[in-house]
């Protein structure tokens, strides 16, 4: 009898691990599937910005849009670039005319615009941080897509900024080309360039000459600027374009007259080190932008 019952104690021993590893099993199983779940809610928070996650909520910055990526609804910005009322055409022939009568053609644009904002009729905000590459010669770069989420709604203004602001005019901020290629040089406050508008113009002799209206940061000022554009009449919803056209000779004009000949010869060949030819450059920004028709 007592070598039974030793024999079911003995047993009972040897299949308490089996039973201590299933049990084991389960635990684990069930934590993992804890674990997925919360994930899984995270990045559901994430898309669909009911939490503050933060990088939605900083991408929106207003809780009226923080449900921005649960469609994935978009609007987007398309960027065109006119002289004297036309589309501009990139080559050394100077086709174009400033207000202080200089003929000239274009070469080069690019530029940055960040840190946009929609405000809505009923003064609710889309706001859409960072920064935005824009280059004439490369077409993708001329539309940028902004999410809205399930906003939907009459516009009252469109508003970003022209460059970079502070918090993102930081040497190193971009890595790879072609934004890392916009680079200031330390020497002059470091950061980036917020636009290089190159070109040829006719000068005083005759005679083509290059220029390079390139603006930045100098010496710890900063030339950004806001654009504030009126949108009444344009609606926000899924797929809406809404084109931002540059009108390049208004960067010359108003309130600042620039005679080319004045900033770019053989003396003083471009504006980057020029500390008062970036604050008119800024000021004559006001003019630059606006929208096109729907």
């Amino acid at each position: 009898m007592r070598s039974v019952q030793a024999i079911s104690i003995l047993m009972a021993f040897s299949f308490l691990p089996l039973l201590l590893a299933v049990g084991g099993c389960d635990d684990d199983t069930t934590t993992d599937a804890d674990t997925g779940v919360a994930d899984s809610g995270t990045a559901g928070d994430s898309s669909t910005g009911d939490d503050s996650s933060t990088a939605d909520d900083s991408s929106t910055g207003d809780s009226s849009t923080g449900d921005g990526g649960t469609t994935g609804a978009t609007v987007t910005l398309a960027f065109e670039h006119l002289a004297n009322d036309s589309a501009i055409v990139l080559g050394t022939e100077t086709p174009y005319a400033n207000a202080a009568g200089n003929q000239f053609g274009v070469t080069r644009l690019s530029y940055f615009v960040s840190d946009v904002t929609l405000t809505l009729a009923d003064d609710s905000e889309i706001n859409v941080p960072g920064a935005h590459y824009v280059d004439h010669d490369t077409a993708e770069t001329r539309t940028y897509d902004l999410p809205v989420g399930t906003t939907t709604g009459d516009l009252a203004k469109i508003t970003f900024t022209m460059g970079l602001g502070p918090a993102l005019n930081v040497s190193g901020a971009f890595l790879s080309a072609p934004e890392s290629l916009m680079e200031w040089p330390e020497m002059m406050g470091g950061g980036y360039h917020y636009m290089k508008f190159e070109g040829r113009y006719v000068d005083e002799t005759e005679s083509p000459f290059n220029f390079m209206t390139h603006s930045g940061g100098l010496a710890g000022m900063d030339y950004s600027f806001e654009v504030d554009l009126d949108a009444t009449g344009l609606t926000v919803a899924d797929g809406a374009t809404f084109t931002v056209e540059m009108n390049l000779e208004e960067w010359f004009t108003d309130p600042n007259t620039w005679d080319l000949n004045d900033y770019f010869n053989e003396t003083h060949r471009g504006i980057m080190g020029d500390a008062a030819a970036q604050a008119s450059l800024m000021a004559n920004g006001s003019t630059v932008f606006s929208l096109g028709a729907p």
